[in-house]
């Protein structure tokens, strides 16, 4: 296994990464793109459901198109639907599509925030069939439905969830193929590093094995990731 793919993937952060050894996406609003650290690091940028009907729609969508320009830049998000808010649904489901349409025209890949809105996002990908990698986010859903969303075509990350007590979280975790799964610290604590070995126990395969399938995820899901390594 090469150096390279030895880096623990982290494809979702609010930080840069904490040693050598990890590779981060941390994940940007767009009001705060571009950091004044840029060329250190690897980014996510788009307008977050939590901010629909808060900010500038068409400021903040031009905000989001100009840092899709930026070769650092290497996803759209996190964008998504989320039930648990009060921004009303029509608006969310207009704001997502139209961010997920400028991921299209730059061939880069989705991360999704999704809460208590499965079955939306489910009826989007059969309906709109994006052509760009869909990835979900922190999910701490049920195995059923991780099953659902895995053969409907999405990738799922998982996060700091799977090593606490809630059994399905983990069973999710099993059901998800290793080709299709990513890890993430999110706005969590735990370090990188711990979450790739309990996965692998979870699962059943070698760090290494889990290691180069990430990598290889991200190789192939993130078009502009190998530009850098």
């Amino acid at each position: 296994m090469g150096t390279d793919q030895k880096r623990y993937i982290n494809i979702h952060g609010h930080r840069q990464s904490n040693t050598i050894e990890e590779w981060v996406m941390q994940n940007l609003m767009a009001k705060d793109f571009p950091p004044e650290d840029i060329e250190n690091g690897y980014y996510s940028v788009g307008l977050h459901p939590y901010n629909v009907g808060k900010v500038d729609e068409e400021e903040t969508m031009n905000k989001v198109r100009l840092a899709l320009e930026n070769p650092r830049v290497l996803a759209v998000g996190e964008i998504g639907l989320d039930k648990s808010i009060e921004a009303p649904m029509e608006d969310q489901v207009r704001i997502f599509e139209k961010q997920v349409e400028l991921a299209e025209t730059v061939n880069l890949p989705v991360i999704l925030h999704v809460v208590k809105a499965f079955n939306e996002m489910l009826g989007f990908m059969k309906a709109k069939q994006p052509v760009v990698p869909m990835i979900i986010h922190g999910y701490n859903g049920s195995p059923e439905m991780a099953e659902e969303l895995v053969k409907a075509g999405f990738l799922i990350s998982f996060g700091q969830a799977i090593t606490g007590e809630h059994s399905k979280i983990v069973e999710s975790l099993q059901k998800v193929p290793v080709e299709m799964m990513f890890l993430e610290t999110d706005e969590g604590d735990m370090d990188i590093r711990e979450l790739y070995q309990f996965a692998a126990e979870v699962k059943g395969i070698s760090e290494d094995h889990l290691h180069m399938q990430i990598f290889e995820n991200a190789r192939t899901h993130l078009s502009r990731f190998s530009n850098f390594i």
